[in-house]
Order: C-alpha cells, then structure tokens, then sequence
C-alpha cells in the first residue's frame, strides 16, 4: 500500500528550507544561494520513506514584504501552509542569537523579527509545526538549548529537531518523527 501526504517548509529568508528539503528528497530539486528570495515559488519534491512519498514543499521565505512581488512570495508561502498536512518552521539559529547580542547586524535583527513574524501567524492560524533549528555548526549547547526552549515555550511546535541541513546532521531525525509518519496515515 502506498501512501503519500504533504509537508510545507517555512521560515525566514536564508534559514535554509532549499538547502533542507534538497537534502530531504535526496537530490537538488530547488536552488541553494546566499542570495534572499531565490525561491519565489513553491517547489516541490518527493521524498520516499519505505512505500510512501512525502511532498515536500520549499516555500518562499516569509518576511515583512514591501514591494508587490514581496508581498505575493509571502502569500505564497502561507499559502503552501494552508494546504499541507505538516509544517516544518526552519529557524536559522546563528541569525536568531545573534539578534540577541548588542551591536547585532540588521540582517540578524530582520531575521529574529521574521521568526516571530512566522510564530505569530502559525498561532493566528491555529497551526502547530515541527521546529528544526538549523545552522547549529559551532555553537554551544547551552545557547542551543536556551533558543529551542524559548521557541517551544510560544505554543505553536510539537517536536523540536536542531539540525545542519548543509551537511545532513539531525536531517534524517525529522523524518522519523510522530507527526510525519502521521502524515504519512493519512
């Protein structure tokens, strides 16, 4: 029997959702640069796990849009939320601690307010989503584990996963999450 259900991945500009769904599907299916909003599209891949697919969605990155074409990205990707079955909220960890510190750069400061940006519409929504805290390469624990308790502590995610999707550490663990083999039930 084969099964197949929908996962929309979601986050900030650059907190890596190409480089994570590319790495999930095994194969790049979306672009990977430092250049921000690269992805103004949803694109979808397919990721196998036994007899099921997992379509995973890359979406857009969500920020505080200005222009007409930002705004429609953003659209976009709340879009792709609506319809999937599961949400992954992809946080870029190194740009959310950084916000944190005096003299932060404003790349970081529009990151962090990204990131609370995404919290406040899952929660407008009433969506819950897996948290996989990426670009954990080089930072402490301590601060590690201090970032994914105050992201759980809003409410809004049911697992918390702290990954490298640039060089697959943690990856393979969301998807032997509860929640994806719900939907893979479905």
């Amino acid at each position: 029997m084969t099964r197949a259900g929908f996962v929309a991945i979601i986050g900030a500009p650059n907190a890596g959702k190409s480089t994570l769904t590319n790495r999930l599907v095994g194969a790049k299916v979306s672009i990977v640069t430092q250049k921000v909003q690269t992805t103004r599209f949803p694109v979808r891949g397919v990721a196998m796990a036994g007899e099921s697919q997992i379509v995973l969605v890359d979406t857009p990155g969500i920020f505080a849009p200005r222009r007409r074409l930002d705004r429609a990205m953003v659209r976009s990707a709340w879009g792709g939320a609506e319809e999937a079955d599961t949400i992954v909220h992809l946080v870029d960890a190194q740009a959310e601690l950084a916000a944190a510190e005096p003299g932060a750069k404003a790349a970081d400061r529009r990151a962090a307010a990204d990131v609370a940006s995404i919290i406040e519409g899952l929660k407008g929504a009433g969506k819950q989503a897996i948290l996989a805290i990426n670009k954990i390469d080089g930072l402490k624990r301590d601060r590690l584990l201090g970032l994914a308790q105050k992201l759980f502590d809003t409410g809004v995610y049911t697992e918390v996963f702290m990954i490298s999707a640039a060089d697959g550490s943690g990856v393979d663990d969301i998807m032997g999450t509860e929640v994806m083999q719900c939907v893979l039930d479905f």
